[in-house]
């Protein structure tokens, strides 16, 4: 018997997976950026006005021109720390007369020193030639620190001995009346210095520029830098504790120097000069400051306090004017002169076109240079 088994049908179902979708949603962020533009703002401040009142950027030199009849002591720039050996004195004994050197207090009888180099070789030039006329009863070195202060800063300064009014002149009554003298030796001192400086062999070969020449006059010196400011090479003066007599141009650029005690030629008449001028001009006056203010001779009675003792060998009334300015009285002179210093280096650089130093010359610089200090100051420009 044959049994037929029915086969068996599986059926397989199939289940799909279940998908399931899940939705992210990401926040939107929004970013704000603020830029800050930073602006800078660059001033440039004035240069700050230049200061003369300290040595230059030279040393000193000086030497002695024989004019035949007469010296001139000339100072002249040389490279710094270029000389060897001592400075140069004055020696009492030798420019003073016998009878003088007996009469006076100790503190001026003793040697000088000028602080310049005799005969030393000259800086490379040329250098503007500068004047200085000596008072009533000088002679050519009565400022030495004022000519070397000057040589310093670049100038060739020359002193004539002026005979005829000069010390010795007025002690041994020997005066003389020499009207314009002083001028023919300003000319007479160009011709040598324009012949010495074009010599090669020369200790002033190429250091002389006489196509820049200024006069500075003290007291009756101011008188011949009045005489000369008509000269064709006349570009510049400096009148100290001077007046107007004998001025021969009014255009010429000047300075005025005044001392507000001086009782020899008092600041009513230095300022009557600078009235009269129609060029530029500055008036200058120091307070405190007396007629010698600005001369060697000043620091020295000042700091010995040997003023008095002229009085018993001169009189009272020569006391007074050799030592206006000179006493405690008055402000120390060694601060007149620096404040004298200052302003004459800047204005001769500022008209000689060297440089544009007009501001070293506002009342504010002068009046900061030390403790000597304007009492009175007008400008018309520098």
């Amino acid at each position: 018997t044959t049994t037929t088994v029915a086969p068996t049908t599986t059926t397989t179902t199939t289940v799909a997976p279940t998908t399931t979708t899940t939705t992210t949603t990401t926040p939107t962020t929004t970013t704000t950026t603020t830029t800050t533009t930073t602006t800078t703002t660059t001033t440039t401040l004035p240069p700050e006005p230049e200061v003369f009142a300290e040595p230059g950027d030279h040393d000193a030199g000086v030497t002695t021109i024989d004019l035949g009849d007469r010296l001139v002591e000339v100072w002249y720039p040389i490279g710094a720390g270029t000389a060897e050996g001592p400075t140069a004195l004055v020696e009492p004994a030798e420019v003073l007369p016998e009878l003088l050197l007996e009469l006076l207090p100790a503190s001026l009888t003793e040697p000088f020193d000028t602080g310049a180099y005799r005969d030393a070789e000259a800086a490379e030039g040329p250098f503007p030639v500068v004047f200085y006329s000596h008072g009533f009863g000088g002679y050519r070195l009565v400022a030495t620190t004022y000519a070397t202060h000057l040589a310093s800063h670049g100038f060739v300064v020359a002193a004539v001995d002026h005979l005829e009014r000069g010390l010795v002149a007025q002690v041994s009554g020997q005066l003389v009346a020499a009207p314009g003298q002083e001028v023919i030796d300003f000319n007479r001192t160009i011709d040598i210095l324009e012949a010495r400086t074009s010599d090669a062999e020369d200790l002033l070969a190429g250091v002389v520029d006489t196509t820049l020449v200024a006069v500075i006059g003290h007291s009756a010196g101011g008188g011949a830098a009045n005489q000369a400011a008509s000269e064709p090479w006349m570009d510049a003066a400096v009148s100290i504790a001077s007046g107007a007599g004998g001025l021969e141009a009014t255009d010429t650029p000047y300075l005025v120097l005044a001392g507000e005690r001086d009782s020899v030629v008092s600041p009513a008449g230095s300022y009557g000069l600078y009235e009269v001028l129609t060029g530029p001009r500055i008036y200058l006056e120091i307070a405190a400051a007396g007629h010698n203010s600005f001369t060697d001779v000043c620091p020295l009675l000042y700091e010995s306090g040997e003023a008095a003792e002229l009085v018993a060998l001169i009189g009272a009334e020569q006391t007074t004017r050799a030592a206006d300015g000179c006493t405690k009285e008055f402000v120390d002179p060694s601060a007149v002169q620096d404040l004298a210093e200052h302003a004459t280096v800047a204005f001769l650089v500022h008209h000689f076109g060297i440089a544009d130093v007009a501001d070293s010359l506002g009342e504010d610089v002068l009046a900061a240079i030390g403790a000597a200090v304007p009492s009175r100051f007008e400008s018309d420009g520098p």
